[in-house]
């Protein structure tokens, strides 16, 4: 009879605690985790390129989405510095169309309606959302200094702006 082996590759912590639940994984695992997160990324910035460097709301729509997806899960196994570098990356796509048309007023060309919009609807709410959680989660655990790299602090630069000019006009 042939003796079977077993390698542990993943274990759960309070798993019922929403807030410090932990999973955590070898690193080979942790790779196959996360390689649908860098497939999607790959594909998004294909598509950006094969626009020419344009990104349309739908294509912003799907950076912020597997950047929040990443933060999640790098929250999940503990990594707070990356989740809070990639909940300010999926909150840059929040105003990245903007930013390409040099146009920062808050205003976006919606390509499925085919009209312009005030920034003052969905996406300006996700943008002070993740810069908000991203803020929370660094004061929290003590990861301050990651707001000072160069990314997170244009982007945090351009939330106080905003937040401060904008509060009442939306």
């Amino acid at each position: 009879m042939m003796e079977k082996k077993y390698q542990l590759v993943a274990w759960t912590k309070n798993i019922t605690d929403k807030e410090n639940a932990r999973l955590y994984v070898i690193p080979s695992v942790k790779h196959d985790l996360i390689e649908p997160f860098i497939t999607e990324i790959t594909k998004c910035r294909n598509q950006q390129e094969k626009d020419g460097g344009y990104i349309s709301l739908k294509l912003a729509r799907r950076f912020i989405r597997v950047y929040e997806q990443s933060a999640r899960f790098e929250l999940l196994t503990g990594n707070i510095a990356d989740a809070i570098r990639f909940l300010l990356l999926a909150a840059d796509y929040c105003i990245k169309e903007d930013e390409l048309n040099d146009d920062l007023n808050w205003v976006y060309y919606d390509t499925d309606l085919g009209n312009y919009s005030y920034f003052c609807g969905k996406l300006r709410n996700e943008f002070i959302s993740y810069c908000e959680e991203a803020l929370s989660l660094a004061h929290k655990y003590g990861f301050e200094h990651i707001l000072a790299e160069k990314m997170p602090k244009r982007t945090l630069e351009l939330h106080w702006e905003q937040t401060a000019e904008g509060r009442d006009t939306c």
